[in-house]
């Protein structure tokens, strides 16, 4: 497999992914069995409910902090020395928003008839899952803006290590949906604060500043991240208005394991990342050539993730029980997405190091729009495997004019 990130020769690039995969794959091992300790220990209904909140819970996550990390990381890959302005930029945004967004995602589930915690503790599982997803995030990519992605794949262990250990701790003792988000909630206020120190203690400690005349480009990112995540998510989110629990958390236990197969994508994509913005000044038709020099390398860590994904979504009944049994349907489906959006990442990433961000931004907040309309329609027609066509062609879709843009554009700049 060959790929250009523009620094160091094939060998030490080849390097840098196989090393920071062997602890993202970790990682993957890690979550996968907490995963499937959550899903026994709950039980396929309490699954199904609690699936339910993790899907709003990860898309509100991306609006959290307004973009501030990826202003990071293309801050640092031009002048590293605007570090810590950016850092303590990100944070400050993460604190303004949090409150906020947890509202909107309160609002967006406690109509939800079927959800059986109460509003304190349904606040407290959105609280856990928003804090911790964002804090960990943007962690990853400080250290990503510096180039350190092994580091980044290693700090990406710590989450679903500490999930892990409380999912074998509590299930050990009780099954009650009330008690694991009291214990998840103790575990993301833990964690997020130990990688926000781990980060300060190497890279140094935030400027006191909040960059007010950043937050339209970063308000951009955010649109992009908050409809990626919405992609992802969305489909848990429909299903619930469309089937019971039971058929929810069969559902959710297959989609979950898509997620598996993402982190390899995520991994090429941030050794790739911060390069765009450096081709990017030579405008849009250098950062095209760059993303088609790593077109194979795309599409076969694709692949790789695809297979994961089958070969997780066959053997998943296995560890999760005979009522799980319909998840291994759901999940081999779903994994003819992943090269698909390996697609859509380095189309995208094109747009972005050229900065054409704002573009970027539009074609994902209508897609997220669409998306939702095309997953409603197809699940109300067809109920879970409906939706599962409805989100394979989704994404095809959005791949598709993500890369007719980049050419129209490129083609345009030329021509004027």
């Amino acid at each position: 497999m060959k790929f250009s990130d523009g620094s160091g020769s094939a060998f030490d690039r080849m390097l840098r992914f196989g090393s920071a995969l062997l602890p993202t794959m970790g990682a993957l091992g890690l979550q996968f069995v907490a995963f499937a300790l959550t899903a026994r220990g709950l039980g396929v209904a309490q699954f199904g409910e609690y699936a339910a909140i993790q899907g709003v819970a990860s898309i509100c996550v991306e609006m959290v902090g307004l973009g501030g990390a990826d202003l990071l990381v293309r801050a640092v890959a031009r002048n590293p020395e605007d570090f810590s302005r950016y850092f303590g930029n990100m944070l400050n945004l993460v604190w303004l928003t949090l409150v906020p967004v947890m509202g909107i995602a309160f609002l967006t589930l406690i109509w939800d008839p079927s959800l059986t915690l109460t509003a304190p503790l349904l606040l407290l599982a959105l609280a856990a899952e928003i804090l911790l997803g964002r804090i960990s995030s943007s962690i990853e990519l400080t250290m990503v803006a510096h180039r350190h992605v092994f580091r980044a794949s290693v700090t990406r262990v710590i989450p679903p290590l500490a999930r892990l250990i409380c999912a074998a701790a509590f299930f050990h003792y009780a099954h009650d949906l009330s008690g694991w988000v009291m214990t998840v909630f103790a575990q993301a206020i833990v964690v997020s604060i130990g990688l926000t120190g781990f980060a300060m203690a190497i890279y140094g400690r935030p400027a006191k500043v909040l960059l007010l005349d950043q937050w339209k480009t970063g308000a951009t990112f955010s649109i992009n991240q908050f409809s990626r995540a919405a992609q992802s998510n969305l489909d848990r989110v429909v299903l619930a208005q469309f089937a019971d629990a039971t058929a929810l958390g069969v559902y959710a236990a297959g989609s979950r394991v898509l997620q598996l197969g993402l982190f390899p994508l995520q991994i090429m994509t941030r050794i790739l990342y911060p390069q765009f913005f450096v081709h990017g000044a030579q405008g849009l038709a250098a950062t095209r050539r760059y993303a088609l020099s790593n077109l194979a390398t795309m599409i076969a860590t694709g692949l790789f993730g695809a297979a994961i994904v089958a070969g997780a979504g066959y053997f998943a009944p296995f560890l999760l029980g005979k009522d799980f049994i319909h998840s291994r349907h759901s999940a081999m489906l779903l994994s003819l997405s992943i090269p698909l959006i390996a697609m859509q990442y380095l189309a995208a990433d094109i747009l972005t190091g050229a900065g054409y961000q704002h573009v970027r931004a539009v074609i994902y907040g209508a897609a997220a729009i669409l998306f939702g309309l095309i997953l409603a329609a197809c699940a109300r027609a067809g109920g879970a495997d409906g939706m599962i066509a409805g989100y394979l062609f989704a994404h095809a879709l959005l791949a598709a004019i993500l890369w007719m843009t980049s050419f129209s554009l490129a083609d345009k700049a030329v021509t004027d």
